[in-house]
């Protein structure tokens, strides 16, 4: 079984296990297994162009996905196969006892990934919407009024032999000529107190206690990251390679609104100014679960 005939079966099989039912096109089916292939390449490894905004001369060293050697990989693939539906089962045993270790490890490193859903979206909403509001207002106060930040902190990964690291975009707040924002800064997997990090954060007015005290809003609310702006965006959890994330509008929203935030797929209109989220990853889950 060649590597790629491994990335078109996955990318069927999570197609296939999404909770989204509806029937695709035939060109949609297409784009999911072209994205399937990168995302196969990526973890892998395989060389691709360097897309990151760091100068070259700032370049660090990253905790890039590998699978950690030490796991044991029966015992694993006997851990994560109860995560998948019965379904399934039969296929993916078959797959990974006719594996070789590459394909294995990738095998294991895609069932091994999080899991979350939208009643758990919901419920910590009901549990956490104090908290989730405190962290808006908090972290709103703490980002300079001309530009927008996006901050994720991204926890260490046994599986997947990675460290700790925070994610961080940061845009202009001005609208620009072609109705956008410009983007100053992206970059994923930054390792905690890196040079590259502690710069960016510098420019902002922050250090590397205010990481921490946004960490700790974030973590009391029980999310993941935080993006500010007249809507502000607040990611819950990561499932598979889609986010679950909330909305909160600075008002109420009017009948308009809610048509426009509950399309059933990527918005779902809550109450009030509270948008649900799903966003769809490379592969997988595109839409929110039917009930």
């Amino acid at each position: 079984m060649t590597k790629h005939i491994l990335y078109i079966f996955i990318s069927f099989l999570i197609i296939g296990c999404s909770a989204q039912k509806n029937t695709q096109r035939k060109a949609d089916s297409e784009k999911e297994l072209e994205k399937s292939i990168l995302v196969g390449d990526f973890i892998f490894g395989k060389p691709s162009k360097d897309f990151d905004s760091i100068p070259k001369n700032q370049k660090i060293k990253k905790s890039e996905p590998k699978f950690n050697q030490k796991i044991d990989k029966d015992s694993l693939f006997q851990v994560v196969i109860k995560k998948v539906h019965p379904t399934k089962v039969e296929e993916l045993t078959k797959v990974f006892n006719e594996g070789n270790n590459p394909e294995k490890e990738f095998l294991l490193m895609v069932l091994s990934m999080n899991k979350s859903s939208k009643s758990e979206q919901i419920n910590n909403l009901k549990i956490n919407e104090d908290n989730i509001k405190k962290l808006i207002k908090e972290y709103s106060d703490l980002v300079p009024d001309s530009l927008i930040v996006y901050i994720e902190f991204n926890p260490k990964d046994i599986v997947l032999s990675t460290e700790k690291s925070i994610d961080l975009r940061i845009y202009s707040n001005r609208i620009n000529e072609n109705g956008g924002t410009d983007q100053i800064f992206r970059e994923s997997n930054l390792p905690y107190n890196s040079e590259v990090l502690l710069e960016q954060i510098k420019i902002l007015g922050w250090n590397e206690k205010t990481l921490m005290d946004i960490k700790s809003l974030i973590d009391i609310a029980n999310c993941s990251s935080i993006k500010n702006g007249e809507i502000s965006t607040v990611g819950f959890a990561r499932s598979g390679m889609g986010k679950y994330s909330y909305k909160f509008l600075k008002n109420d929203l009017n009948k308009e609104e809610q048509a426009k935030y509950n399309d059933g797929c990527s918005y779902i209109y809550y109450e009030r100014n509270i948008v649900l989220e799903f966003g769809g990853g490379a592969v997988g889950q595109q839409c929110f679960e039917k009930e």
